[in-house]
């Protein structure tokens, strides 16, 4: 055993003597020196962070290391997982005999790649990592667990080469007359190639690690000088010389598949290296995923530091699909508040911007599930671009700057929708629900309380959902039940019901949904009274109305100060135009039956005016724009002359 690991380290000896005797370059064996190696034509990515060229010492101990961008490693990765690297690069054509076999001319170029390569991996072990990792123990002055992280694995990828991969190479290409082949002991070795993973994830860690150090501690940054200002180090930086390792897999490829060209058809390696490269490929994908991996984890780990780190929220397995600002439309206010979302691949973080940000930029407002999460499109004319974002715990009524990104917005949130139902088909059901054009105000009974509902905005209703009485600022107040979501008076909503969808604590609720969530009767004073002719809900949207939306109110019959009223004509009751204060108010301010009357133009001046007339009656109203009063003026006449849903359509007075 002993003989044959002499063997083994027998390659190498010569390579390791260029180090040790960095500063008499003649003791270097001719062809393992590193002038040579230096300029050999290499495969190089065309984003490398700093030139190859060799550069004086005087410039190499007056520079700094070069980090890393994201936009270097993110080329890396393309490259690595694509044919451009390929097509970028060709092998090195060796001179030599002209007898001599073209695949073994590749061998030979592998064989003094791979020499070199392993007298690169011996300066950043032997040399950097173990003179930092010295000083460090000796001095204090920079920690020894910033080294063992700046140089991650590189002792086994450098034992690894040293021992195993380069003694096998030398020993078949000594033997190479007697069995020309070199595909079995790549493939008996190439699994281990996927040990780069760990390097290659780390990479980005170690080039900042380096950085700081380098300006935080002298000391550091002098044994760094020292050792790439020595004719060992070529003048270049240890972050170069860090690059080798993640640049090496695909030059095994580029080699093996010049090699595998060069091959005869009928040759006895022809299956054997073809298996080869097919392992080689897979270590470079490892390699890619190991990079896509880093940076999945590194923006997770900024993100949660904008968030200020909460136990319940970091975790390494989420991933990040979207961010940015968005509006809330607020039940309370009428102008929309400023807020910002995270939407990760198993929940929505609902935030708002600190208004000191040290530290954390965001508190978190609320987490939603995305398991159970329901979106689609309001239609909301004061509101454009909106959409409603429906969880288990809340729903948001949100709004975007443009409809390009609330469509971005919906799309990310369906994706991230799919994915789980994907995962769990226990959702599946309730997630193909009919998402139709109604705005639906009310959740399914047998969703009662196992969901967020969409709360009712408070300007859009003047009286109690249930009861229909009006509200005002002293006696009769606002209140929303948190199972349906209604506006409604306090007597109305003087119950508590457990709500599933807040951890079973109990709730306000109206009086319908403690009746449904508890199985209680309601009191007999409390059951609901025989509805008069004005108690018509209100029809806000286009398949319950002919036609619907606000209009002023003009004229002593309205008041003086001309409000502006919710009109409605109802598909069920279409000769007759309702007025209510709110849209979803659930009884009319008045009705006025249409048949008979006479739609004119109002007066000279302002052309979205007109007027209702007959025998003495006069209402007068007034559009928000003149496309508006043509419709309303159409669907009056319309109503006027008797005419019913059922006839035939001469027109649609829709949008």
């Amino acid at each position: 055993m002993k003989g044959a690991s002499e063997e083994k380290l027998a390659s190498v000896s010569n390579l390791v003597t260029v180090f040790e005797n960095s500063r008499t370059p003649e003791a270097a064996p001719r062809g393992h020196r590193l002038e040579d190696v230096h300029h050999r034509p290499e495969c190089r990515p065309p984003e490398s962070p700093g030139p190859r060229e060799k550069t004086n010492v005087g410039e190499a101990v007056g520079s700094e290391p070069r980090t890393v961008s994201r936009r270097y490693l993110n080329s890396l990765k393309n490259k690595l997982s694509s044919e451009a690297w390929r097509k970028s690069c060709q092998p090195v054509t060796l001179s030599g005999s002209g007898t001599q076999e073209p695949e073994k001319k590749i061998v030979q170029e592998l064989l003094e790649t791979e020499q070199a390569y392993v007298a690169r991996l011996h300066l950043l072990d032997q040399v950097f990592f173990q003179e930092l990792l010295k000083t460090a123990r000796s001095s204090k002055a920079f920690p020894e667990d910033v080294v063992r992280v700046i140089f991650s694995n590189i002792s086994s990828i450098y034992q690894f080469h040293s021992q195993f991969f380069l003694p096998e190479l030398q020993r078949r290409l000594d033997d190479w007359t007697a069995n020309p082949r070199i595909g079995d002991v790549i493939q008996k070795l190439a699994p281990f190639l996927k040990m780069y993973s760990e390097y290659v994830k780390n990479f980005e860690r170690a080039a900042e690690l380096l950085a700081t150090w380098t300006d935080k501690s002298p000391l550091f940054q002098e044994v760094l000088t020292r050792i790439q200002s020595s004719e060992a180090s070529g003048s270049l930086t240890l972050q170069h010389h860090m690059l080798e390792p993640v640049q090496r897999i695909p030059r095994y490829e580029l080699l093996l598949k010049e090699y595998i060209q060069k091959l005869p058809a009928q040759a006895p390696d022809q299956a054997d290296a073809q298996k080869a490269l097919d392992m080689i490929f897979s270590a470079a994908q490892h390699s890619n995923a190991a990079i896509t991996e880093m940076e999945r984890l590194q923006d997770l780990w900024e993100v949660y530091q904008r968030l200020g780190l909460e136990d319940d929220i970091v975790d390494p397995s989420n991933t990040l699909l979207r961010e940015g600002p968005v509006l809330k439309i607020s039940f309370r206010r009428n102008d929309p508040m400023e807020r910002y979302l995270f939407l990760f691949n198993n929940m929505l973080l609902y935030c708002v911007p600190r208004v000191i940000q040290v530290g954390a930029q965001f508190q978190v407002r609320t987490r939603i599930d995305v398991a159970g999460m329901k979106v689609r499109e309001l239609m909301d004319a004061e509101f454009p671009h909106s959409f409603l974002v429906s969880g288990k715990q809340r729903t948001l009524e949100l709004q975007a700057r443009s409809q390009e990104e609330m469509i971005s917005w919906m799309q990310a949130f369906q994706a991230a929708i799919d994915q789980i139902e994907k995962r769990n088909e226990t959702f599946k059901a309730a997630a193909q629900g009919p998402e139709g054009d109604t705005q639906e105000q009310e959740l399914q009974s047998e969703e009662l309380g196992l969901r967020a509902p969409q709360w009712v905005r408070d300007k859009m209703v003047t009286m109690c959902m249930r009861c229909q009485e009006p509200f005002n600022a002293l006696t009769r107040r606002r209140h929303h039940c948190r199972a349906c979501g209604y506006v409604v008076c306090a007597r109305c909503s003087d119950y508590r019901a457990e709500l599933k969808y807040d951890d079973n604590r109990p709730n306000r609720v109206c009086l319908h949904c403690y009746a449904f969530l508890t199985g209680n009767v309601l009191p007999e004073a409390k059951e609901d009274k025989r509805r008069g002719i004005l108690e018509k809900g209100s029809s806000a949207t286009p398949d319950q109305s002919l036609m619907c939306s606000f209009l002023q109110l003009i004229g002593d019959k309205w008041g003086k100060s001309g409000p502006r009223g919710w009109c409605v004509i109802p598909r069920d009751d279409p000769l007759v135009l309702y007025v209510y204060a709110a849209p979803q108010d659930m009884r009319a301010h008045t009705s006025i039956p249409l048949l008979g009357y006479q739609v004119t133009v109002g007066p000279q001046g302002d052309p979205r005016v007109f007027q209702l007339q007959q025998s003495g009656q006069l209402y007068t109203f007034k559009a928000e724009t003149e496309e508006l009063k043509g419709r309303w003026v159409k669907a009056m006449e319309r109503a006027a002359s008797g005419w019913s849903p059922s006839w035939p359509n001469d027109g649609d007075l829709s949008d």
